[in-house]
């Protein structure tokens, strides 16, 4: 089992364990959101991703999955407040409720190495 395939694997047993709305994943090549979806995770999934190829893939491939094109994934602290912005406009989450984010240190290809529980 590769690095990213067992941080998807936790995230998905992560966020059923504690009801978190929505996994939020940064994603270049879009393998993440893929081993993510591959879990069934029973909630929406968020691939974040500077390719428009990887984030018409992610929507139209991948079940419970929609993409959102970034021009930068370089802070992610940032970026991933403002999706959550985002989703709190549109009803998905609220105040409070808890997230999984999956992401790399580097934006790389294959360098998806963290995972944390977030609050909108």
């Amino acid at each position: 089992m590769s690095t990213s395939e067992s941080i998807a694997s936790s995230a998905v047993k992560t966020a059923i364990d504690i009801n978190a709305k929505v996994i939020i994943v940064c994603t270049e090549s879009g393998q993440t959101a893929k081993q993510v979806c591959k879990f069934r995770p029973g909630v929406p999934v968020v691939a974040l991703t500077t390719d428009p190829h990887v984030a018409r893939f992610c929507q139209g491939v991948l079940k419970g999955c929609t993409s959102k094109i970034l021009e930068s994934t370089q802070h992610t602290d940032a970026v991933v407040r403002e999706v959550l912005n985002d989703l709190k406009k549109k009803g998905l989450v609220k105040d409070a409720d808890p997230v999984v984010v999956i992401h790399g240190l580097t934006a790389n290809v294959g360098a998806t190495n963290t995972m944390k529980i977030d609050y909108v």
